[in-house]
Formats: structure tokens, sequence, C-alpha cells
């Protein structure tokens, strides 16, 4: 009974202590998001200055720093949907493996035959 009391305390501690882990994770992604643009930002104004001074610049050059500039990742599906979906009884009991499911291993296959080959041997 006397553990109960505690329940509340523990409870909020650990709301708490979930709520700051999570501020501090998007805090982080903001930094390097803003870094990111940032480096984006620079290398496009130094493309602008270049152009607008009228020097030569070759199109490798142009479509290099269009590169650097482009965010990573443009055009593609997110890696969130290409995860597969996790289940609390996949979480408590843990993941079937195919070999769990009745699919033999080569080596597994191997190995049987070579023991069938052996007992018949023996006979």
């Amino acid at each position: 009974m006397s553990g109960t009391q505690y329940i509340p305390h523990i409870l909020y501690s650990t709301a708490l202590t979930s709520i700051s882990m999570h501020l501090l994770w998007q805090r982080k992604t903001a930094d390097e998001d803003r870094a990111r643009f940032k480096a984006q930002t620079s290398i496009l104004q130094d493309l602008i200055e270049q152009l607008r001074s009228g020097k030569p610049i070759s199109d490798e050059e142009i479509t290099k720093s269009r590169n650097l500039a482009c965010i990573h990742g443009e055009g593609k599906q997110s890696p969130d949907k290409d995860r597969t979906t996790t289940g609390w009884t996949d979480v408590l009991w843990g993941r079937k493996t195919p070999a769990d499911l009745g699919v033999s291993d080569e080596w597994e296959r191997k190995d049987l035959e070579q023991i069938r080959k052996e007992i018949e041997a023996e006979s």
C-alpha cells in the first residue's frame, strides 16, 4: 500500500521526461533544417552573383551548384512508407522468422539431407 502513493509521481515524471525528450528532438530537427536551408541559400546566392557578374560559367558548374542546393530525396518516397507495420503481438511475442513459419533454410535442408544419407548408408 505504501508504494501506491508514489504512482502519480512516477507517471508525472515519465510524462515530463517524454515531453522533454520530444521537445529536444524537435529543437535539433529545426536546427538541422535551418542549417540546411542556410547552406542552400548561400550556394544559390553564390551562383546568382557569378551569373550577374558576367563571368563565363560552364554548364557543369551550374548543374553541380544546383545539385548541391537541391533537397536530398526530392520526389522520392519517404522512408516511413518503406517500413513494415509492427503490431503489438510482434512487440510482445517477437516477430516470426521464415524458419518459424515453416520455411526451411538452405543449410538446414542440406543438413537434413546429409543426415538422411548417413542413416540410409548405415541400414
